[in-house]
């Protein structure tokens, strides 16, 4: 792990946003879980930002991070927050203090994980370059981020001069603006999947890239 962090400690809000509500077991049927497990069983893999803002998330049904465990080969976290990994290590999970836009872990994975992480980034070229460096030959790296253009979002766009969003986030990416960013770096982004957790928005008869809250891609190296 690198001594010097990219992130600005003030920037972070982190335990400060609530948890998602506690439940018990897995929701391996949510859209976000789902896609990634399919890709992850049985590799070892790296879960960037597996704290989610509150280390109370682990006990909740929609945490990423436990999905993960549950499917792959082997798991290493990582994440900004030094209270939520010390919080997880004490529950059995393995997770490094570090910034995804500036780790050195010494080892190689099959997959690397960015669950709702690269929107809240300022230094892609850090956040791309040591996820180069820390994927085997083939390894992919799978990216799920909020759909700029959910149907929520246009309303608010008409009714307000600003879409309010977690105050952490810096950017919005849309399909076509990761693709070009990640270009710029090596990687080519495909198997793109919109998806909600609302059954309200999976229901409406619109275009899959307005009806969704987010989408997932899978990037590989050129």
């Amino acid at each position: 792990m690198s001594d010097t962090f990219a992130a600005r400690q003030a920037h972070v809000v982190g335990s400060a946003i609530a948890p998602m509500p506690a439940e018990a077991g897995i929701a391996f049927d949510e859209h976000r879980i789902a896609y990634v497990v399919e890709r992850i069983a049985g590799k070892d893999v790296l879960d960037l930002g597996c704290v989610d803002h509150n280390a109370d998330n682990a006990m909740s049904r929609h945490w990423l991070h436990k999905a993960i465990k549950a499917r792959a080969g082997s798991l290493v976290g990582l994440d900004l927050s030094a209270d939520g990994v010390a919080r997880l290590n004490s529950s059995g999970y393995q997770v490094e203090h570090g910034d995804a836009q500036n780790f050195a872990l010494g080892r190689q994975f099959d997959a690397i994980v960015a669950g709702d992480l690269i929107e809240h980034l300022e230094d892609f070229s850090g956040f791309f370059n040591s996820c180069k460096a820390h994927l085997r030959p083939g390894g992919k790296l799978l990216i799920a981020t909020p759909n700029p253009w959910y149907w929520r979002n246009i309303v608010k766009a008409v009714l307000s001069p600003e879409v309010s969003n977690n105050p952490e986030h810096t950017c919005w990416f849309c399909p076509r603006t990761l693709r070009q960013l990640a270009a710029r770096h090596g990687f080519v982004l495909s198997d793109i999947a919109f998806g909600s957790r609302y059954a309200r928005d999976r229901l409406m008869p619109l275009p899959r890239g307005i009806k969704h809250t987010s989408w997932n891609g899978t990037l590989t190296l050129a």
